[in-house]
């Protein structure tokens, strides 16, 4: 079920970048049993076909394993991308709510590893696999 601001119920606002915040900010799901994120397809995300633009995709799954991996890891630790690879696997269109969970796959002392999957309905749309810097916190 939808909420009165087009996002659907279970998701709540996740305080984030100003970057992330102009894209229409980003959503998190905290009952869900793995780190799910969510975002609403707008206009300005579309490409020139009227769907959405891979970047935003990307950007959406950057995000979402970032924030995935350091909540997972619990301890303070940041995190910075060193690489990242999609599969775009079908159009995402304007209006569509997407729905990025994350999955922490390893956790060394320099490095996580995670994937992403995207998926619009019930549809898998993409799939992200990210390789990010720990940055531990100083003692």
């Amino acid at each position: 079920m939808t909420g009165a601001n087009g996002v659907p119920e279970g998701f709540v606002p996740l305080p984030t970048s100003a970057f992330v915040e102009h894209l229409g900010g980003l959503y998190h799901a905290p009952e869900a049993p793995e780190h799910t994120f969510g975002m609403r397809v707008g206009p300005e995300h579309a490409n020139v076909r009227g769907r959405a633009h891979g970047g935003f995709l990307a950007t959406a799954v950057d995000v979402a394993t970032s924030r995935g991996a350091r909540a997972a890891m619990g301890d303070g630790s940041g995190v910075s991308t060193v690489t990242m690879t999609m599969d775009y696997l079908a159009p995402v269109d304007v209006g569509e709510w997407i729905q990025l969970v994350t999955t922490v796959d390893r956790v060394g002392g320099r490095t996580v590893f995670a994937t992403c999957r995207v998926t619009a309905g019930d549809r898998l749309v993409a799939r992200g696999s990210v390789v990010l810097a720990r940055i531990r916190p100083r003692a």
